[in-house]
């Protein structure tokens, strides 16, 4: 078995109950069936051979099978389905858990739509496989055993040719395989692209527009779309081949046995049941073909999800952990670190502090390394050399380390809901609008400011994330190009806010803006991933001026400062 498939078969194991009911169900029904088919023929027999038979019993037995049967179905229906989704649901527990480990540095380089196939769709086509068919393989083996058990008892014979046969259309999924491997595959890839494509589309609408690039991007869709639809028709085609097959096989099995049974079973009144028994091998072993059909599909998905789910953490969870001072210090300790094994050494020896209640700008060119820095005290990856204290205690000892940093990102994500709601985002029960007015943003708290804050200004976004950093009330502040959107006179106010709001933290500040840089406590240049200078603006004036003077003038808001 496909080891995506054997650990999805295994997360049954944490709903053994639902999965016996299925289990117990199926079974029930599927043998009261056989039995009503059984008592049936068992019936005709005697008819036809002018037997008298106990009509009163037999009505009551069949009656019996059939209340049985429908009222199994039903129970398998409910049981099933509802196994199915505690799993699914357990499984999208999981798949978020892991987004949640592996973000953002495992992430880099899958686009958001993949994702969602992955939490959407392919966890929905997994369905099938709790629902559909573990319960039902094991019923279809036990069903096909029992009923060659009794047409054995019968006459051996009788099995010569149907028992074969059923072998073969249980095999008929098995012939091919390759080709359902690489159909499924293929699907879920034809899938997932097409979902990121238009997950990419609609979050870009503002700007296919304004580049006039609506008709190509409809034509891109169109190709993806041709593509899945490629995908889907092979798989269908050989789907219905493997029916076609199926058929075949069944047909010929069923004349066979029925030519069997013409030449074993001499006795008229026991024809109908040899023929019943013989045959009930064909219909478990169909089924069981069915179920086999979409294999591929299944395993392309769950290969997926399994995949994600078992990704390492890029870096380890806390281990001995130590109480962090109420008043921390951030100290860079000699910080070395790459981003792959044979990549670049991004930072070289970095070491440089923060003291509380100050403010430290870390500037320098494009490529410096400040960003890294910014990843790297957030803990979305380790140094590979030295390491980072918040006070005085290293980042892989502190359990909540978000709890004592917190950041306002370059790129501000605003979710669906109102700004009260993105406030709090880290402190449920901050007070938004306190935090708003820190921020110096004058909006109403239960404004909706739509998906990714559509409602809103780039100003309104920023500052919308400053206030849901500020509510946080963390120790730690970093502000990463917090005020590149803002205009000269927001910004100045701003900057008043987080002075004062500086005094009670200690603040790391990247900016690219002259004036924002001026307003800091201390300075540090990174110069090719080391430490260049640092100290004062008036310190590190010359330094300062003789950086922007070599940034381009169009590219650099540090130039655009200067002038």
């Amino acid at each position: 078995m496909n080891p995506s498939i054997r650990w999805l078969a295994g997360a049954v194991g944490a709903h053994r109950r639902a999965f016996l009911s299925t289990l117990a169900s199926n079974l029930l029904g599927q043998l009261a069936v056989l039995g009503a088919a059984v008592t049936g023929a068992w019936l005709v027999g005697r008819v036809i051979s002018g037997q008298t038979a106990p009509l009163d019993v037999v009505s009551a037995v069949l009656g019996g099978l059939v209340a049985v049967a429908t009222l199994a179905a039903w129970w398998e229906t409910y049981v099933a389905h509802d196994l199915a989704y505690l799993v699914l649901a357990r499984l999208r527990g999981q798949v978020y858990d892991a987004i949640a480990r592996i973000a953002p540095a495992r992430l880099l380089g899958r686009r958001s739509g993949d994702l969602s196939a992955a939490v959407l769709s392919d966890i929905e086509t997994l369905e099938w496989l709790f629902a559909h068919t573990l319960a039902q393989l094991i019923t279809a083996g036990t069903v096909l055993a029992a009923g060659s058990v009794a047409a054995a008892l019968i006459d051996p014979l009788l099995l010569a040719v149907s028992l074969p046969l059923a072998a073969c259309v249980i095999t008929v999924p098995l012939w091919l395989r390759k080709a359902s491997h690489r159909h499924g595959d293929e699907l879920r890839a034809a899938t997932a692209e097409l979902t990121s494509d238009v997950v990419d589309t609609v979050q870009g609408m503002r700007e296919l527009a304004a580049f006039r690039a609506l008709e190509r991007r409809r034509d891109l869709l169109a190709g993806k779309t041709r593509r899945l639809a490629r995908a889907q028709a092979a798989n269908a085609a050989r789907g219905g081949l493997e029916a076609a097959l199926t058929d075949v096989l069944v047909a010929v099995a069923a004349a066979g046995t029925l030519l069997m049974v013409a030449t074993v079973i001499r006795s008229p009144a026991d024809a109908p049941l040899a023929m019943v028994l013989a045959a009930s091998s064909l219909g478990p072993a169909a089924q069981v073909a069915l179920l086999l059909k979409e294999y591929g599909t299944l395993r392309a998905a769950a290969e997926r999800v399994h995949t994600l789910v078992t990704a390492p953490a890029n870096v380890p969870p806390p281990r001995n952990v130590l109480e962090v001072a109420a008043q921390p210090n951030v100290v860079f300790e000699d910080v070395r670190f790459r981003y792959t094994p044979d990549g670049p050494e991004v930072l070289r020896g970095v070491s440089f502090r923060i003291p509380y209640g100050k403010t430290v700008a870390l500037v320098g060119a494009s490529g410096a390394g400040k960003s890294t820095c910014v990843s790297l005290l957030l803990r979305y990856w380790d140094p590979d050399g030295g390491r980072i204290l918040v006070g005085g205690v290293a980042l892989p000892r502190i359990a909540d380390l978000h709890r004592h940093v917190t950041v306002v990102p370059q790129d501000v994500h605003l979710f669906a809901g109102t700004a009260e709601e993105n406030v709090q985002l880290g402190a449920p029960h901050a007070d938004a609008a306190s935090a708003l007015r820190t921020a110096q943003l004058d909006i109403d708290p239960e404004l909706v400011v739509g998906e990714r804050g559509v409602t809103l200004s780039g100003g309104q976004r920023a500052r919308v994330a400053v206030a849901r950093a500020l509510a946080t009330g963390a120790p730690v502040l970093v502000l990463d190009e917090a005020v590149a959107n803002l205009d000269t006179d927001n910004e100045a106010r701003l900057a008043e806010a987080l002075q004062e709001a500086a005094a009670g933290r200690a603040t790391l500040l990247i900016a690219h803006r002259l004036s924002t840089i001026r307003r800091a406590d201390h300075i540090v240049l990174l110069e090719d991933g080391r430490v260049a200078a640092e100290g004062t603006y008036a310190e590190l004036s010359d330094r300062l001026s003789l950086l922007f003077s070599r940034a381009p003038r169009g590219d650099s808001p540090i130039a655009e400062g200067a002038r």
